[in-house]
């Protein structure tokens, strides 16, 4: 699934936003835009929250935490399609975190 991805329903929206391509050639998750959500954010363990995102008819769950220096953040589609969304924040770790 390349580009923006929009879905809407009853009063909601939620838009999925891509900016460039992960080395596995998906695409690089770059935003969430999200009105009339429903949001459930846990923290999972000192390093990695779990966030349920309802909107547009959608229910997504997004997991970041940090590893190897890095904040991870991955974007999965809870319905019957299973799509997923990556992204990485920085192109180097922390010097002296994780390493």
């Amino acid at each position: 699934m390349i580009g923006n991805v929009i879905w809407e329903k009853d009063s909601s929206s939620l838009e999925i936003r891509t900016q460039g391509q992960l080395a596995d050639g998906r695409p690089a998750l770059d935003e969430i835009v999200a009105s009339g959500a429903v949001v459930h954010l846990e923290q999972m363990a000192h390093d990695h929250w779990w966030m349920g995102l309802e909107a547009g008819g959608k229910y997504f769950h997004l997991n970041f935490g940090v590893q190897g220096g890095r904040l991870w953040v991955r974007l999965s589609d809870q319905g019957e399609e299973s799509t997923e969304w990556e992204g990485d924040s920085r192109e180097r770790p922390l010097p002296g975190v994780d390493e």
